[in-house]
């Protein structure tokens, strides 16, 4: 730490100068207020001014190089003895947004629809029993294990079929054999309709030529007849007669 006083005024500032003779450049951090001036300064070691330890070196610094929001932090400025100022560096330009091309479109298309599809099927399928009530059937990993056995179960007339959900928070219930085929069957057929469905629209999709038709895919559009497989072709003509 030293002491400055600029030419022309009796005031003395404690203050770190640092010199960079290689760019011609000073900082100066005041220990308190800070004392913008340009007229040059003395150096003292002691706050009597009686020690110089800076001679004439820092009178030609006239020059405000930076005094910004940077030097601020340090509660300080820099003065250069050429005439230079400092010029901020040009900001980096933004990068351009980047544009996924029609395959990699496609891809994220079918994935989409592919997680749509899963959704869809573990949410499950809502099927009308024997007693005039619906219920809901999720039809996740383990709901869709379960069908396959009881199915078979159903079809040898067992009248009293316990029905496991996927979800530990219910409790399990006995379902009739006709109830039992109503509901293999129901969640059978919808689970072959939405991997019909979804093998199909990602047939479509792939035949797409440009990006527009491509991000205008959702799940359950139509599909055109000339990409509809044979069985989904089935499965439109039986719900249009149902």
């Amino acid at each position: 730490m030293a002491y400055v006083r600029f030419l022309g005024d009796e005031a003395v500032h404690k203050a770190i100068v640092i010199p960079n003779e290689d760019e011609n450049i000073v900082t100066l951090k005041f220990e308190k207020e800070k004392e913008v001036n340009t007229s040059g300064f003395n150096l003292f070691l002691d706050e009597d001014c009686e020690v110089d330890i800076g001679g004439d070196s820092y009178r030609g610094y006239t020059t405000m190089y930076r005094n910004d929001e940077t030097t601020e932090e340090y509660n300080g400025y820099q003065l250069s003895n050429d005439g230079n100022v400092y010029v901020p560096p040009e900001p980096e330009p933004e990068p351009e947004p980047y544009e996924p091309t029609l395959e990699e479109l496609k891809e994220q298309k079918i994935a989409e629809m592919n997680g749509k599809q899963q959704e869809l099927i573990q949410k499950g399928v809502d099927v009308p029993l024997s007693n005039g009530t619906t219920e809901r059937f999720t039809l996740k990993d383990q709901d869709q294990m379960s069908l396959m056995g009881l199915q078979t179960l159903a079809a040898q007339g067992v009248e009293r079929i316990p029905w496991h959900e996927a979800d530990n928070s219910e409790h399990c219930k006995y379902y009739s054999a006709e109830d039992m085929s109503r509901i293999t069957g129901s969640a059978l057929s919808f689970i072959s309709f939405q991997v019909t469905y979804f093998r199909d629209l990602r047939i479509y999709i792939n035949s797409m030529l440009d990006k527009e038709s491509v991000q205008s895919v959702e799940y359950g559009m139509y599909i055109p007849s000339e990409y509809q497989s044979e069985v989904l072709a089935d499965f439109y003509t039986a719900k249009n007669n149902e």
